[in-house]
């Protein structure tokens, strides 16, 4: 008999609301259930159009224990498959690069780049060679901005188009050059000790940012932070404070003059800081209860030179400050001391405005709370 599904009790409003409560982040059985009701059944970054410029080209990925292969197929669709061999369940390809056919490693079955079975030794009078039987599992695929691949493993999800209805249109209206970037090809990963809607959470608020980024807070004029929510997203936007800040150096006339920070559910974000023109991926994939991967890929203009000190304060200094106080608020919520806590409302969704962690928090316990 399976456990009752958990109850998690978000009011409407955020003023009136608790948070998920501690045992959300640290429940072996909470972290289950997440597999099936969120994980399963939403739309996952695999990477950029970009890296699938070419018939044949891919990228794999992966969320939890299921891998996937994202391919451009020779009618130049972008396609998604499990990435499991029909034979014997061996992984097909790895990493990312260019294939014409995709053959398993282990005993050489072969597929298209459609994903139609082709060929493999003792095969010829099997009926199930010939009727689709042996083909590759298909996954959803999805392409938000002409850029960003994503997956979904469910088999008929809320398309990405209307989940982000909305998002596109404000990105672009906000990074004129958006078209213009490309990926350098460089990812940066880092592995955070704590669970995934720790950092989503912790990610979706500046509440903290006087005083845990104190050169973040000279950087942008907190003053003007707004945050705003949509059904499955959200965006913070903050006006430049001082050029000649602790975080890196600003030009007066840099084209870029604000933070811009989007996120979009469940554990996917795109991130712009002042200066010149350029914009950040980061993917928060879960790896257990209290362990997280967290991945960035980032686009700039083609031939511009690297903004070195914003590269070093970003994936450096911020994302250290960022990693220490996830893990440590992983280690809070296992305390006897703490059950749950409250939202700080500000109705003009300034810095202290927690609305859009309420919203998470919403998400969360609806899903959770499905059959």
């Amino acid at each position: 008999m399976s456990s009752p599904r958990p109850r998690f009790d978000i009011a409407p409003e955020a003023a009136a609301s608790w948070t998920l409560p501690g045992n959300a982040y640290t429940d072996p059985a909470v972290f289950a259930l997440e597999r099936l009701a969120i994980q399963f059944k939403s739309w996952h970054y695999a990477g950029n159009t970009q890296e699938l410029a070419a018939p044949g080209s891919y990228v794999t990925a992966r969320i939890l224990d299921q891998s996937v292969i994202i391919i451009r197929d020779k009618d130049a669709s972008i396609r998604g498959f499990y990435n499991v061999c029909q034979h014997r369940a061996h992984e097909l390809l790895e990493g990312s690069g260019q294939v014409s056919v995709i053959s398993c490693p282990y005993h050489a079955w072969s597929y298209g780049t459609d994903g139609r079975f082709r060929s493999g030794r003792g095969t010829a009078d099997m009926p199930q060679a010939k009727n689709g039987a042996f083909d590759l599992k298909p996954v959803r695929v999805e392409v938000l901005a002409g850029r960003f691949v994503f997956f979904n493993l469910d088999r008929d999800p809320m398309p990405l188009a209307l989940q982000a209805a909305g998002l596109e249109a404000d990105i672009r209206r906000e990074v004129p050059e958006f078209d213009a970037l490309v990926y350098d090809g460089v990812p940066v990963t880092s592995v955070v000790e704590a669970n995934w809607k720790v950092i989503v959470d912790n990610f979706l608020e500046c509440y903290h940012c006087r005083s845990a980024h104190p050169a973040f807070a000279e950087l942008l004029d907190m003053r003007s932070f707004r945050v705003a929510t949509a059904t499955h997203w959200m965006s913070q936007k903050i006006a430049l404070g001082r050029p000649d800040n602790s975080a890196y150096p600003v030009r007066t006339d840099a084209p870029q003059q604000r933070g811009l920070f989007w996120w979009l559910w469940p554990m996917t974000t795109f991130n712009v800081l002042p200066g010149s023109p350029a914009l950040s991926t980061f993917t928060f994939l879960p790896v257990g209860p209290t362990r997280t991967l967290q991945t960035v890929q980032r686009f700039v203009l083609p031939g511009a030179p690297v903004d070195a000190a914003r590269e070093a304060y970003q994936n450096g200094v911020l994302t250290d400050e960022d990693i220490a106080i996830c893990e440590s608020v992983q280690r809070g919520l296992s305390s006897r001391g703490y059950s749950a806590g409250r939202f700080v409302h500000d109705a003009e969704g300034g810095e202290t405005s927690e609305a859009a962690v309420h919203l998470f928090h919403r998400l969360v316990a609806h899903a959770l709370a499905a059959p």
